[in-house]
């Protein structure tokens, strides 16, 4: 009976079903065509007041929420949020009479899969001021919405979605599922990123025919598909990858850490360095800058260039991290890169910004990386690094670009 909620009035269904529509195209639209990779997780409270028989919303950012939680936990923790009027997402008071205080109907929450370019919703639905069910949503970057049934388990869900919402759980669960498996297993995580695993077996027979099997599958990937990188987990103890052991697999996959340690099962990444950097301009992209790979694959450097700024970086340790600290393409650039990149993106438009704040006197970047400013009331011409000089203030305000100005005009 609970399933059908016959306390639930009528109209409430028809203005949870208005709610997610206007959610979707109103607000998580908008979001996801602004800022595409680097969409933050958001949610809606959903309310209706007895006094004025009027519906509001409060919409919620998760700035704190873990990544890595698995979906029955995320549903665990936003249950407990939305319950919880202490936690701040439930109006107090009626936001559009303040008299009363409402009665909740719906609330949602949304995180964007970039590997697949969909977002995944939760919608809680109450009775009373509980919630009292928590369905799965699929939409896409037009706001087109699809009813889901739940997965069963971390692999299930990369399957539904076609991107994992934590890579570290869907390595447990695909380790879980063929651990005993008789050949090689590959799973895609997103173009460019395959998972494998040389299962466990006692047959050296078998053993043999698997790393026959693997000679196989990484000559077809890195011919057919120009696959270059192939890496053992166990590969943190022998070569100087710099991971931390808190994020090293010995810690998201602590039940098998001491069998991959020992070789008795083999998790291993294969990954294209080249769709890494794909990905990577779709994050500069935002920032106005353009990013082309200047090296062959022994090494991984990457220039960053708009019309003023040219830096070329070594992006090779940062992409062996991400592969090794159980992280998608996506997910690893934001965690190791995206500080460097907002200081990448403020050092484009710093110029242009100095250039119109200062327009009797000469704005100049030499070898895309050198600032110089001259001009009337400059005690001496200023040069400075560019990047470190755009994040020494806050420009967008403007006490930090009158501090700026002070800076490089030697005020």
């Amino acid at each position: 009976m609970l399933l059908h909620f016959p306390s639930e009035p009528l109209r409430f269904r028809a203005l949870r079903a208005e709610a997610h529509e206007r959610f979707c195209y109103r607000y998580r639209r908008p979001v996801l065509k602004r800022y595409g990779p680097e969409s933050e997780d958001l949610g809606v409270y959903v309310v209706w007041c007895e006094a004025c028989g009027r519906t509001g919303a409060r919409l919620i950012g998760f700035p704190e929420l873990d990544p890595d939680l698995s979906l029955d936990e995320l549903t665990d923790e936003l249950r407990t949020r939305a319950d919880d009027p202490g936690e701040g997402w439930r109006p107090r008071v009626c936001p559009h009479c303040a008299t009363a205080r409402p009665v909740p109907m719906a609330a949602f929450f949304a995180r964007y899969l970039p590997e697949a370019e969909v977002d995944l919703h939760l919608e809680m639905t109450f009775a009373g001021a509980r919630v009292v069910r928590v369905e799965l949503h699929q939409m896409t970057t037009d706001g087109e919405s699809l009813r889901l049934e739940r997965p069963v388990d971390e692999c299930d869900l990369h399957e539904l979605f076609g991107a994992p919402l934590s890579l570290r759980l869907l390595w447990q669960s695909f380790i879980d599922r063929y651990v005993d498996a008789p050949r090689i297993e590959l799973l895609c995580v997103q173009p460019g990123y395959y998972l494998g695993l040389r299962p466990f077996t006692d047959d050296p027979r078998d053993a043999g025919r698997m790393y026959e099997d693997f000679a196989e599958i990484i000559t077809a990937l890195r011919t057919e598909r120009g696959y270059d990188a192939i890496t053992f987990l166990r590969d943190r103890e022998e070569e100087p990858i710099p991971i931390a052991f808190e994020e090293s697999y010995h810690t998201w996959l602590a039940g098998y850490a001491p069998d991959v340690g020992e070789a008795v099962i083999e998790p291993f990444v294969i990954a294209d360095s080249d769709t890494f950097v794909a990905t990577l301009a779709r994050h500069a992209a935002l920032y106005g800058i353009t990013v082309d790979r200047v090296s062959d694959h022994a090494t991984l450097f990457v220039r960053f260039h708009t019309v003023d700024l040219d830096v070329q970086l070594n992006l090779g340790p940062i992409f062996f991290r991400v592969l090794h600290e159980g992280l998608t393409f996506h997910r690893g650039l934001r965690r190791h890169f995206e500080r460097e990149l907002r200081a990448l993106g403020a050092a484009a438009v710093l110029p242009g910004v100095l250039r119109g704040a200062l327009p009797d006197h000469a704005v100049r970047v030499v070898d895309g990386s050198t600032l110089h400013v001259s001009g009337p009331g400059v005690r001496a011409p200023f040069s400075g690094d560019l990047v470190q000089t755009a994040t020494l203030h806050d420009y967008r305000r403007p006490d930090g670009l009158d501090a700026l100005i002070r800076h490089v005009l030697g005020g």
